[in-house]
């Protein structure tokens, strides 16, 4: 048996993330529900909050999402009558993504709940360790982004 075999997959980082994530994504799915959100909506949205008329591709960017991945959530965020599609009048090969009115409306309803997640991830611990551990997550980040892609 290698020794590989003999790994309890729980003691694994990619897992304990996994496993965070995942908890995560329930919270989000749990609280959003109600306001007719996914998760991938909500990030997007959150993105366009801060600065609303991004390119399709600087939306990518920001939320870490490949195109074709977003068309999808910008197609279904479309016909929910949460963002608009615009040409981009510097240049007509762009679109520009911009909230609606309903969009706008559901910040202040919606906002609250990211910010209760964060604050209870972070209250347990003192402010040194929260602050490693964003720079542990901004270099695994980097790291998962140096790896070859599939078709490297």
């Amino acid at each position: 048996m290698s020794e590989r075999a003999k790994t309890d997959p729980s003691t694994q980082l990619c897992f304990k993330l996994g496993k965070l994530v995942r908890r995560v994504q329930q919270y989000y799915d749990r609280r959003l529900a109600p306001y007719g959100l996914t998760p991938s909506q909500f990030f997007v949205l959150d993105v366009l909050w801060t600065g609303d008329g991004l390119t399709v591709t600087e939306l990518g960017e920001r939320v870490a999402l490949d195109a074709s991945t977003l068309t999808g959530i910008l197609d279904r965020m479309e016909r929910g009558s949460l963002v608009e599609r615009q040409t981009n009048p510097s240049d007509r090969r762009s679109l520009l993504i911009r909230l609606t009115d309903r969009a706008r409306a559901l910040e202040h309803e919606v906002l609250p709940i990211a910010d209760e997640l964060d604050t209870s991830l972070r209250t347990p611990f003192p402010v040194d360790d929260v602050a490693v551990f964003e720079r542990v997550l901004d270099s695994l980040t980097d790291v998962m982004g140096d790896m070859p892609k599939e078709d490297d």
